[in-house]
């Protein structure tokens, strides 16, 4: 029985990756309503590496969740980007006519990040980054493996839609944020951590920000951090290239 379970994952290790990650972090929803364990993804490429790779492949997971000497102007990247699309989609709301709550952010802060260091979407990305994106790119450019990744993504964060705890703007959100995941991770030859970084950081922006505005302003800040996160996801694909989106080796 184990033997054939092995070699079914070995034949189908992504399909049986993608299902294990929505499975693993679906199994809360029935109960919790819109509560997606982010620890899904990574579980679910634990347990495909050890049937498919074994020791080696999990070590090698590992390693690039541990891969942090990559230049610490990617570090100035990853920490930067989300704050100035976040803060760039505020100032633009104010300025078409929005009303913005009082922001206490550094009071916010101190309770936000620990919260997120445990439960935040950063642990998400072992399993889409680690496991999943360099297996895409095996088979597809870097622009064409990310396109598909973030529809495997927008899936996986389908019933947050259905409970309305995000809208149809998180969707561009995804599909600009992992072209960016794809350049920050090709371009630093396969770092996990430096994607972990981004996405914390986008967990901390949305934190300060998303609380500023209510209702329709609500909305429309929504979509314009959307829309200011493609113009840099169109501007990586400029700069980087579709191909490969990096202009240095990439991990394979």
């Amino acid at each position: 029985m184990m033997s054939t379970l092995s070699n079914v994952t070995r034949r189908h290790s992504l399909p049986t990756f993608l299902v294990l990650a929505y499975a693993l972090s679906w199994c809360a929803v029935p109960w919790a309503g819109p509560s997606l364990l982010p620890w899904g993804p990574a579980l679910a490429a634990v347990i495909v590496l050890a049937m498919t790779e074994g020791k080696r492949g999990v070590k090698d997971l590992f390693s690039q969740m541990g891969r942090w000497r990559v230049g610490v102007a990617w570090y100035v990247v990853a920490l930067s980007i989300p704050i100035i699309y976040g803060m760039g989609a505020a100032g633009l709301n104010l300025l078409f006519g929005a009303t913005m709550q009082p922001l206490d952010p550094w009071n916010g802060l101190l309770l936000l990040i620990p919260l997120l260091l445990l439960v935040g979407g950063q642990w998400e990305e072992p399993g889409w980054t680690g496991y999943a994106l360099p297996r895409l790119q095996e088979m597809h450019s870097a622009l064409a493996a990310s396109l598909l990744l973030s529809v495997f993504r927008l899936g996986w964060h389908l019933p947050l839609l259905f409970y309305g705890a995000i809208t149809w703007a998180d969707a561009l959100f995804i599909v600009a944020m992992q072209i960016v995941v794809t350049w920050l991770y090709n371009s630093t030859r396969g770092s996990v951590l430096i994607v972990m970084v981004l996405h914390f950081m986008q967990n901390v922006s949305g934190g300060i920000f998303n609380p500023a505005f209510s209702g329709g302003d609500a909305a429309d800040y929504a979509w314009l951090r959307a829309a200011l996160y493609a113009v840099v996801a169109i501007g990586v694909i400029a700069w980087a290239g579709a191909e490969h989106l990096s202009r240095r080796s990439v991990v394979k």
